[in-house]
This record gives C-alpha cells, sequence and structure tokens, in this order.
C-alpha cells in the first residue's frame, strides 16, 4: 500500500495537465497579472507564460503553488474544487484524511491554526491588525504600532489594551 503522499507519475501528470487547462481562467478570475503571481510562486514570468500556453509543463511544486494559491482565493476555490485540477481525493490525501472542506492545511478553525504559530507569526499578525486598525480609524499605522510596543494584548483585556493605545495616541498628536 502507497503511503498518502507517494503520488505515481501519472496522476501528477493528470493533475498538472488538468490545472493548465484552467491556469488562464483562474489568473484572470482573480485579477492578477503574470508578473504579479509569478512573484509568489517564485518562476520567471517567461517560464509561467510557456506553462500558461502549454510551451512548457509545470513541475510539481509548481502546481503545488498554483493549487495553494487559487485554493486560497475565494473568486476561485469553488471552480478549482470542482475540477479535476484539484479533485477532492487528492485534496484529502493531502490534508492528513481530514475533509477537503477544511481546506488545504486541514484546519477550520482559526483558533487551530494560530495555536500553532510561533512568536514571530503572532507578531507579524499583531503588526498587520494594528496597521488595519489604523487604516479604518484614519491614523496613521506607525503610531498605532509604536502605542502598543510592549503590550501583549494577547493576554491583556481588550479594552484595557485599546484604552491603553488610545490614550497613546492622543498623547503622540499632542
Amino acid at each position: 500500500m502507497l503511503s498518502r503522499w507517494v503520488l505515481t507519475e501519472e496522476e501528477r501528470d493528470k493533475y498538472i495537465d488538468a490545472l493548465t487547462e484552467e491556469l488562464t481562467v483562474l489568473r484572470v478570475k482573480v485579477g492578477i497579472s503574470q508578473s504579479d503571481l509569478c512573484n509568489m510562486i517564485g518562476v520567471s514570468r517567461q517560464t509561467y507564460s510557456a506553462i500558461e500556453n502549454s510551451r512548457k509543463r509545470m513541475t510539481w511544486p509548481t502546481y503545488l503553488s498554483l493549487v495553494y494559491f487559487y485554493d486560497s482565493m475565494s473568486a476561485t476555490r469553488d471552480m478549482l474544487r470542482s475540477s479535476p485540477a484539484y479533485p477532492k481525493e487528492l485534496l484529502y490525501r493531502l490534508n492528513d484524511g481530514k475533509s477537503p472542506e477544511a481546506g488545504l492545511f486541514g484546519q477550520t478553525d482559526l483558533n487551530d491554526i494560530l495555536k500553532e504559530l510561533d512568536d514571530q507569526a503572532m507578531h507579524s499578525l499583531r503588526t498587520m491588525i494594528l496597521v488595519e486598525y489604523a487604516r479604518c480609524k484614519k491614523l496613521p499605522g506607525d503610531v498605532v504600532v509604536k502605542a502598543y510596543e510592549g503590550v501583549n494584548f494577547m493576554e491583556a483585556a481588550p479594552d484595557a489594551a485599546t484604552e491603553t493605545a488610545l490614550q497613546n495616541i492622543r498623547n503622540r498628536k499632542k
């Protein structure tokens, strides 16, 4: 019996061929240029163009990068999952036997994902949230980030952390 991680060349070829047929439609549906997509998946634009136009065969890592990208986009997820390019059987295998509806990482609950993140990832998320908070409140993002320096708002009561940040922002505006 083969491991769930081992795919035959025939299986890989079948999935690659099916995805190649849909690349242009998927990319247009997301509204991303070839250049931007290439930066995301780490291939040259010339290579990607040749793949999209069936002049070159994509590698398995490129296939996985594209599937991950398009599966993470709400505009293309359903189309991709209903296609032979990314059938439920493959998603099930890649999800460690969990439901295909769980997504590529087999997680349906954000809290389960957050538990797996290290300190660097949590710091990055906090920074992004604070910058978005500043954008929504029409405040300079750097002011909000500086206001939260040293505050562990994962442990602090939300109201106390928010009040501290707002007070710091008010003080800096003076």
